[in-house]
């Protein structure tokens, strides 16, 4: 009976996972999120799924979650919670994400809310949960959304809060991959996808649907040799 994991599972892609994996009642399902919508609340699932209130950017919050999983070997770990950054001011008046990250709106407490939960938020919750991970009976997975915009040699400007927070989350999964050979890590950038982290539907966007249906076949084809490459799996960068 697997257990898997899945932040950020409140709404859009993680919660389209928690859907997917909620089908095979074999599997037993931590989903973890700062805010729970009222359709989530109300999904069916056929795997017993249970619900946890997370704030990812607060040690004493993953702490309470791990109390409560306690030795629990975790199998597959999807860790897809994060903020985009933009500015809340712009967002109100204009309809572009673009324009409300750009180098002239960008204020401090963005930057580091962006910095808070998408690294070190991030680092925090994979480290505390290494030892349900390591205590998997199969090869573990820790399972990491990044993002095309987390590219330096892509880097085309703006972006400034979220692009380099996802930067550095690359790293951090890079040095987990090397520092913990007893899990397989891998980064994959699901491509730009209609969530709640945008104000408006972006051009070109994907359905959180299509978007996990593109990485599942990476997710189950993950080898040890594959791990800590990140995969771009995406039409366009998010």
């Amino acid at each position: 009976m697997p257990t898997i994991v899945i932040s950020g599972a409140g709404s859009g892609i993680g919660n389209t996972f928690v859907e997917h994996y909620g089908k095979n009642s074999s599997n037993t399902i931590h989903a973890l999120d700062r805010v729970w919508y009222e359709e989530v609340k109300d999904s069916d699932n056929a795997a017993k799924v249970h619900r946890h209130t997370v704030d990812t950017s607060e040690q004493s919050s993953i702490e309470k979650f791990k109390s409560s999983i306690g030795d629990t070997p975790i199998d597959l770990f999807i860790h897809s919670a994060a903020v985009r950054g933009l500015n809340p001011e712009i967002t109100k008046e204009d309809s572009l994400p673009a324009n409300a990250e750009t180098l002239e709106v960008v204020v401090p407490d963005i930057f580091r809310e962006a910095l808070l939960s998408n690294v070190l938020g991030s680092f925090m919750l994979i480290r505390t949960l290494l030892p349900n991970l390591k205590a998997s009976k199969e090869k573990p997975k820790c399972i990491v959304m990044t993002s095309g915009m987390g590219s330096i040699a892509n880097n085309s400007g703006g972006a400034y809060a979220y692009g380099s927070s996802k930067a550095a989350l690359n790293y951090v999964v890079k040095s987990f991959t090397n520092d913990v050979p007893e899990v397989m890590f891998a980064s994959i950038h699901p491509g730009k996808v209609d969530t709640r982290m945008t104000h408006v539907r972006e051009e070109g966007a994907i359905d959180p649907e299509e978007a996990v249906d593109l990485m599942l076949p990476i997710i189950d084809k993950l080898t040890p040799e594959q791990s800590g490459i990140s995969q771009l799996v995406g039409r366009d960068d998010a």
